[in-house]
């Protein structure tokens, strides 16, 4: 996912906009703590408002995908407290090391008795920031689970429709040969553009095909749509344990692990009666 606050030109504008004023106030309250040239005053209040807007795009990601939601209430803010002080520590640290590279060591040993105001600020900033990324993957979370119904609906519309053909096997041209895939040697399919990756027991294959017309010609009692982009053959599966609070993870019997959709893991557990 882009990041939300750089999703569009819009959203890039606004961000750079708001780093642009943080800099610019940063500096004028440092001109009644310290006596330095405004110039100097402005180059590192545009360095320090640069770093927390690209130390911001990290931390989103970091949070994104470190399942904090996931781990022991004692952990998660374990967690959050040392990510919250690598965070404070960069900022303040590379901050100080950039004016030192630029304007030399006596420029920036004067600002070092702006340290605990940078880092007070830093504070306030962080749980400004890390608050507002909470929010947006929140409304990110609502806007998954509103495109899984629609695709819960639409596989169960599929499980009710008429009845086709059942294939045994797949003829998959490579060169100048054929291969023929027996259907219980397939361990899963994987949409991939207008082609269908065939993973099987003996290595993969690519075929000009749709996954509709897989799921509605394989054996529905052995495969089943577990994600709009997967279809699995059940006997394949030696493990399903949880991934995310409304989502589960298979690991196949190559090692192979695959994320389900609830719409998926639904039909899933139909077709294994759990």
């Amino acid at each position: 996912m882009i990041h939300p606050f750089i999703g569009n030109a819009n959203k890039t504008v606004f961000y750079v906009s708001l780093w642009a004023v943080f800099s610019l106030l940063l500096s004028l309250v440092e001109s009644s703590l310290i006596a330095q040239s405004m110039w100097v005053l402005l180059l590192d209040g545009f360095i320090h408002g640069a770093l927390f807007g690209a130390l911001g795009i990290l931390l989103y990601t970091v949070m994104r995908y470190g399942k904090f939601a996931m781990l022991p209430v004692y952990q998660r803010h374990i967690n959050i407290t040392a990510l919250a002080i690598l965070f404070i520590g960069s900022w303040i640290g590379i901050g100080y090391a950039l004016m030192y590279i630029l304007l030399g060591n006596q420029i920036a040993t004067e600002f070092q008795p702006l340290m605990p105001i940078r880092t007070l600020i830093g504070v306030l900033l962080y749980l400004i920031l890390s608050q507002r990324i909470r929010v947006v993957h929140l409304q990110s979370k609502e806007d998954i689970d509103k495109k899984e119904k629609t695709e819960e609906v639409q596989i169960e519309t599929t499980n009710q429709a008429t009845q086709v053909e059942i294939i045994e096997r797949i003829g998959v041209k490579t060169g100048s040969k054929i291969h023929m895939i027996l259907v219980p040697d397939i361990v899963f399919l994987q949409a991939d553009g207008d082609y269908v990756q065939i993973f099987t027991t003996q290595g993969k294959y690519l075929k000009e095909q749709t996954m509709k017309y897989f799921e509605e010609h394989l054996p529905n009692n052995q495969f089943v749509r577990v994600h709009r982009s997967i279809i699995v053959n059940v006997e394949m599966i030696s493990r399903i344990e949880l991934y995310e609070k409304q989502s589960q993870q298979l690991t196949l019997k190559n090692g192979q692990q695959i994320k389900t959709s609830p719409a998926g893991y639904k039909a899933l557990r139909a077709v294994l009666k759990l």
